[in-house]
């Protein structure tokens, strides 16, 4: 089963890229009760270059607010910084045709930053994370703030947001399953394929499985693959990534890291696996 590399991530991302799901979504995280019929403006951002999307999901519901999901499996620090990178693109699609530079004030929708978990580590059912938590000095009342919403969506975990939306409750019970073969002795494959299986059969996630299950295997696969290479990359010592330097012997293992890497993972993963510039990475596949 070979990885697709049209896709950045996941699953989680192409079973929501459904406005009716995204509203599912966002109504039960958000409290909110937005109707099945509001209009949803997808506006996820991609790389014309890879044909990768650049974040997991963002949307302009109703017209009036501007959502950004992001998916992760594993912990991450950095994702108010990575979601702020990332809205400054998502407005200026928005507002490519705005008069920015004349007087009158230009209305953009409102922005809601959310982050969606089910990784392994142990991590609360919920966590703010702040843009100002990134500064290098301290400040008690930053002029630029951003703030994350961050929940844990293991099916064990948050139960009440679970069980408000049908989409999420029945993703984080599909997942559940892979987990469930893969602590029986599956193979990863095997664990997927079972998945597949079990989900068609017990209506969980059915029409989409019927509809992308061999897009949904590969996919998969492929994003389990990144985070086992995130996971040896750690426990290797590339943890601090490009601040450690490049010298001698160590530039040479992470020269070898990449292109161990390009099998499985596209440039963008590599840079974010190895937490090294994606400029560089590239530099190195050119070479190899």
């Amino acid at each position: 089963m070979s990885a697709n590399r049209e896709y950045k991530d996941s699953v989680f991302s192409l079973y929501l890229s459904d406005p009716q799901r995204l509203i599912d979504v966002y109504n039960a995280v958000a409290k909110t009760d937005y109707p099945p019929d509001t209009p949803v403006e997808i506006n996820t951002l991609t790389d014309v270059l890879y044909k990768n999307q650049i974040n997991d999901l963002s949307f302009v519901l109703d017209g009036q607010v501007v959502v950004l999901i992001e998916h992760q499996s594993t912990i991450n620090e950095n994702m108010a910084l990575r979601l702020f990178l990332y809205s400054a693109r998502v407005y200026e699609k928005i507002t490519k045709q705005k008069p920015l530079y004349k007087r009158k004030r230009v209305k953009i929708p409102v922005p809601q930053f959310i982050v969606l978990y089910n990784g392994n580590e142990p991590f609360p059912e919920y966590m703010e994370q702040k843009l100002s938590d990134n500064y290098i000095v301290e400040q008690e009342n930053p002029q630029l703030e951003l703030k994350v919403n961050i929940y844990n969506i293991n099916y064990e975990m948050n139960a009440e947001i679970v069980q408000r939306s049908k989409s999420l409750s029945q993703y984080s019970r599909f997942i559940g399953k892979i987990k469930e073969n893969l602590a029986d002795g599956l193979t990863l494959e095997e664990s997927i394929q079972q998945a597949i299986e079990y989900g068609i059969t017990h209506d969980i996630m059915r029409e989409f499985l019927e509809t992308n299950g061999t897009e949904v295997a590969n996919m998969l696969l492929s994003g389990w693959n990144m985070d086992e290479a995130l996971t040896v990359s750690k426990e290797e010592g590339y943890e601090d990534g490009f601040e450690d330097g490049f010298a001698g012997g160590e530039k040479c293992e992470r020269e070898n890291n990449i292109c161990k890497l390009s099998s499985k993972l596209s440039p963008e993963e590599i840079a974010e696996t190895l937490q090294l510039p994606l400029d560089y990475v590239l530099d190195v596949l050119e070479k190899e």
